[in-house]
């Protein structure tokens, strides 16, 4: 009987000592007047990065109804990041190219 219980508590230890995962950062490529991949799926907590692969054309990444965003740039390298802390789709956009679109799930 003793044993079980220390056993039980070993185990229930080992349980509640198992780190979080850590936060993850998924990125979306800005590049040919589109956002590839199209679609990301995270978890609260973690992050997109979208990344401007290609120059010389300027891209924003917007939220669709509207707030802060990225700054305009044509510079390739330049990234923007957004941590997301709540579940739900949420699309981007550039608002210079309408057909640019980028959807972000969460759970």
């Amino acid at each position: 009987m003793t044993r079980k219980l220390i056993a039980g508590a070993v185990a229930i230890a080992a349980v509640a000592t198992v780190p979080a995962q850590a936060a993850q950062t998924k990125t979306v490529a800005v590049k040919n007047n589109s956002f590839s991949p199209g679609s990301v799926s995270i978890k609260k907590g973690d992050s997109v990065a979208w990344k401007w692969t290609q120059g010389g054309i300027s891209h924003n990444v917007t939220p669709a109804k509207g707030g802060a965003g990225s700054r305009t740039t044509s510079t390739k390298g330049y990234t923007f990041k957004k941590k997301f802390t709540k579940a739900g789709t949420f699309t981007y956009v550039c608002t210079i190219h309408s057909s640019m679109k980028s959807t972000v799930r969460v759970s």
